[in-house]
């Protein structure tokens, strides 16, 4: 009898001290809900509008790249240049097949720094029909183990090449489907399409003196299900002297908020104005 009591004492203590824990349990996880429910959406958006700008970035970085493998080769071809706009860390092989040509860009694995400071490492492959003396002129190239800093992308895409658009400037028409990687793990897909305007430096052999002005839309999905739609308001004007965008405005949006970033008024810096849909500004740095 006595056994009994004992025991049926310790089985109500077990059970009370399970009730309580679970309780507890249930009262973390609710404050941990409540605190991220209350963090304030503008410092998500600041968060992730930092990442985009990352991946806007490394993605011209890119159309640096294929842009100038490409005029590098139909340079030295056409009239025997030897100077190259790529760095001279860039191994470049040739393929030449009938009717079209094959160029090999190799960064290596160790990594290969551009003279805006990025460091790439991978390969860019082009492919393109010989006659390059056709207005439009349709390129495409495949990013294999391909990274822009510590940012990985993947994909085979296409470039459109007009000689001369309504201005009389060369352009670029890309579309881009890319995966995209970064060092954390965390994977992000972008889709859309950009135009580079190419409007001062044509020709002369100095990459450092190309301006370009960029127009497009894209959408960047993130893993976590959040998807944010880019429309570039004003042109972004990229110089070929400079690491970062200097001016221009894109428009961003996502299910919950919307905004703007300026990339100011032409200076060459890293620091761009987030404005909030109510009007708020702050500073992001590139």
């Amino acid at each position: 009898m006595i056994h009994n009591l004992k025991y049926n004492i310790m089985k109500i203590n077990i059970l009370k001290f399970g009730f309580i824990a679970l309780f507890s349990i249930l009262l973390i996880g609710c404050d941990s809900e409540e605190q991220l429910d209350q963090q304030p959406i503008d410092t998500i958006n600041n968060q992730e509008t930092i990442l985009i700008t990352k991946i806007d970035d490394a993605s011209e970085v890119i159309s640096d790249l294929t842009l100038q493998g490409f005029e590098d080769e139909e340079n030295i071809t056409k009239n025997g240049f030897s100077k190259r706009f790529l760095p001279d860390c860039a191994i470049v092989a040739i393929d030449i097949m009938e009717g079209s040509k094959r160029i090999i860009i190799d960064f290596g694995t160790e990594g290969c720094e551009l003279r805006n400071s990025h460091v790439v490492k991978g390969k860019i492959e082009i492919s393109y029909e010989i006659n390059i003396e056709v207005r439009s002129l349709v390129i495409n190239y495949t990013l294999v183990d391909f990274y822009v800093d510590d940012i990985q992308f993947a994909g085979s895409r296409t470039m459109t090449r007009v000689r001369s658009n309504e201005n009389g400037n060369p352009q670029h028409s890309m579309n881009i489907d890319f995966e995209i990687t970064f060092a954390d793990g965390d994977q992000v897909s972008r889709k859309g399409n950009k135009t580079r305007e190419w409007i001062e430096g044509v020709g002369n052999r100095n990459w450092r003196d190309n301006v370009f002005l960029i127009t497009g839309s894209w959408e960047t999905n993130f893993a976590n299900g959040v998807t944010h739609s880019t429309i570039i308001k004003t042109p972004l004007r990229r110089e070929g002297s400079c690491r970062y965008i200097v001016s221009g405005v894109k428009e961003f949006a996502k299910t919950d908020s919307s905004g703007s970033l300026d990339y100011g008024d032409g200076s060459c810096d890293n620091i761009a104005v987030l404005i909030t849909t109510d009007g708020e500004e702050r500073e992001i740095m590139l």
